[in-house]
């Protein structure tokens, strides 16, 4: 049976509902499980983050590394806390025997202070699962929140999060196999023992809490030995707690005991029933007022070293415990002590009472410490690194846009626009190669070349990879630049043709124009028929008219020419081809803007070399008249 909260609890008929059943509705239920889980789950990580940062202490220097540690311990008794505080705000009215007279003191403002020991073994009887919750709290008001040490069961450190954090806080786990525990505590243990740390070793000799399960097990376990059973809590279990004071009583002097029970808990019923986690935070309904009476004893008058007169001294003490809870199920209160003890120095000790005061925090901003190493991680990498996020997600975001601008062929308008001579090529049978029918230099607006281009697709003009700008403009387009050169009578003759200065668009290595074929549907021994070579020029750039026409022999074999000077080779892939001489020009402006032609004399037109590009399939020499 579970300890009542006192006598009027008899008048109660009914115990409290279920958390389900929330006095403000199920969206206050929702709001409050979402801002409790967001605080909750922030809070861990930050924890656990601030200990992996610390990690490396370790291996520099254990005593700093254990101080780290201390220190988001601490983090994780003000997290409890100011949860409690926020959700599931209860009452906390402490009294002690005699023992400890002069331990428990009062602030000014009402708030509770602990005087303890800074080593000592805490012992307490378990009856819901928040009690090391409310135990962690009195560490809190000692100063001692950051140096608990709990034994737990094993499978709680596979939780994620919370889990994680009970190993950093080496805690202690065990798998209630002594054969299989005895060497890990000892390991642990021995790691406590040091005089001049810090520690409090917080046990539940039970092992559980009270429910009507574990209650009929223990009836059992006392029927079996023909030990008389407990009526409030749990028989203790004494080898693991016996061997705990074994290992630290050179070092701890002192085990300190603390009776707990909860007011609101019905008449046979059990408070784990009652005061679930779901129930108290989540659900709004805490224990009105939890209860603790606190007695402390000397570790010497122990009998650790025999295990029957150890285990019978702890059963006696716990039916102590149990006519405690007894008594508050009657009364509704634990006994106080208001005793005055004489100090040799001539000072007074006064037991403290009942000392009444609710679960939070001295300072309402003490929560922040949680957050602070992550905090000021966050700032170092600023200062350090400035907006090199914010940078680095721009650039991401810059080459993105790029390349879905670049996707495909359609997408190279920008480059076509600034592109004046521009690859066409018709393959009308593209099973035939190196053969071309028809090969066509022109001048075409960005329009016509864009259109060429998709016809052609990324592989036939030349775009193998879009989002290279320099690449796909170098095997479309070039650029040519030069300015026209005067000629006169005499110099007319020496003149040398003028250089074409092709230049890519992008690309900074020089490029000699591209060249387009047009090829028809022939076979692949045909030699071309038709050769035009058209040049335009605007106000910036030379216009130079080529021959029109040229015209093949009929026997591909022999060479002839009709010029002077003039002479026309093919390469050798395709058959050779007999080019005649192009008509001499009278005094006439070539089309546009040109430059004037000598009507007197007859100047033999010099021989101009237009070379297409690697992989195309012809070379071609033609004289062409000087300027």
């Amino acid at each position: 049976m579970a300890a009542a909260s006192g006598p009027n609890m008899a008048k109660v008929k009914t115990r409290p509902g279920p958390a389900t059943h929330i006095r403000n509705g199920e969206y206050s239920a929702a709001t409050r499980a979402l801002a409790l889980g967001s605080y909750f789950i922030s809070g861990c990580m930050a924890i656990n983050a601030s200990q992996f940062l610390g990690a490396p202490l370790y291996l520099i220097n254990e005593n700093w590394y254990n101080s780290w540690i201390a220190f988001t311990k601490q983090s994780w008794g003000l997290l409890t806390t100011s949860m409690t505080q926020c959700w599931a705000p209860t009452v906390v009215r402490v009294s002690g025997h005699k023992s400890i007279r002069g331990e428990l003191l009062r602030t000014i403002d009402g708030n509770l202070l602990s005087n303890f020991p800074e080593r000592m073994i805490l012992i307490a009887n378990h009856q819901i699962y928040t009690d090391w919750l409310y135990l962690w709290w009195i560490g809190y008001t000692n100063g001692m929140h950051g140096r608990i040490y709990v034994v737990l069961k094993e499978s709680l450190r596979r939780i994620p999060v919370i889990g994680w954090g009970m190993q950093f806080s080496q805690f202690i786990f065990l798998k209630r196999n002594w054969e299989a525990d005895k060497d890990k505590l000892a390991a642990h243990l021995q790691k406590l023992n040091d005089a001049v740390a810090p520690m409090w070793l917080m046990l539940f000799p039970e092992g559980t809490n009270l429910h009507p399960d574990t209650r009929k097990g223990s009836k059992k376990w006392a029927d079996k030995n023909k030990i008389p059973d407990m009526q409030h809590q749990l028989l203790p279990r004494s080898k693991g707690l016996q061997f705990c004071i074994q290992q630290l009583r050179r070092t701890v002097p002192y085990v300190y005991d603390c009776t707990i029970a909860y007011e609101g808990v019905p008449t046979g019923e059990y408070a784990s029933e009652i005061f679930t986690i779901n129930a108290a935070y989540f659900g709004g309904k805490p224990p009105k007022s939890v209860n603790m009476y606190w007695r402390r004893f000397d570790i010497w008058s122990i009998p650790v070293d025999n295990a029957r007169d150890f285990d019978n001294w702890l059963r006696a003490r716990w039916l102590e415990k149990d006519q405690l809870l007894d008594n508050y199920q009657k009364t509704g209160r634990f006994p106080a002590d208001t005793g005055v003890d004489e100090l040799p120095n001539g000072r007074k000790r006064r037991g403290a009472g009942y000392i009444e005061t609710e679960i939070k925090p001295n300072k309402w901003y003490e929560y922040l410490q949680i957050f602070v190493p992550v905090g000021m991680l966050a700032f170092v990498l600023y200062m350090f690194y400035g907006g090199l996020p914010k940078q680095f997600m721009k650039d991401v975001g810059q080459r993105a846009v790029e390349q879905s601008q670049l996707e495909g062929p359609e997408n190279l308008e920008q480059l076509i626009n600034s592109a004046p001579r521009i690859v066409e090529v018709d393959s009308t049978n593209a099973s035939t190669v190196g053969a071309p029918s028809r090969i066509k230099i022109t001048n075409q607006t960005p329009a016509a070349a864009k259109k060429a281009i998709k016809k052609l697709g990324p592989r036939q003009s030349g775009v193998r990879n879009p989002k290279s700008k320099a690449k796909s403009v170098a095997g479309q387009a070039v650029k040519t630049s030069g300015k026209p050169r005067k000629l006169n009578a005499k110099s007319a003759a020496d003149a040398k043709p003028p250089k074409l200065d092709a230049k890519p668009e992008v690309d900074a290595v020089s490029k000699p124009p591209a060249i387009s074929h047009r090829a028809t549907n022939r076979s692949a021994g045909e030699a071309p028929k038709n050769l035009e070579t058209k040049h335009e020029t605007n106000a910036s750039r030379v216009k130079v008219a080529a021959p029109t026409k040229l015209k093949s022999v009929s026997n591909p074999k022999k060479l002839s020419t009709r010029n002077v000077g003039s002479k026309a080779s093919g390469p050798p892939v395709a058959p050779n081809i007999s080019l005649k001489s192009p008509p001499k020009l009278a005094g006439k402006s070539i089309k546009g803007k040109g430059v004037p032609v000598n009507e007197k004399e007859n100047i033999p037109p010099k021989k101009l070399e237009i070379k297409s590009k690697p992989n195309d399939h012809h070379t071609m020499k033609q004289g062409m008249p000087s300027k």
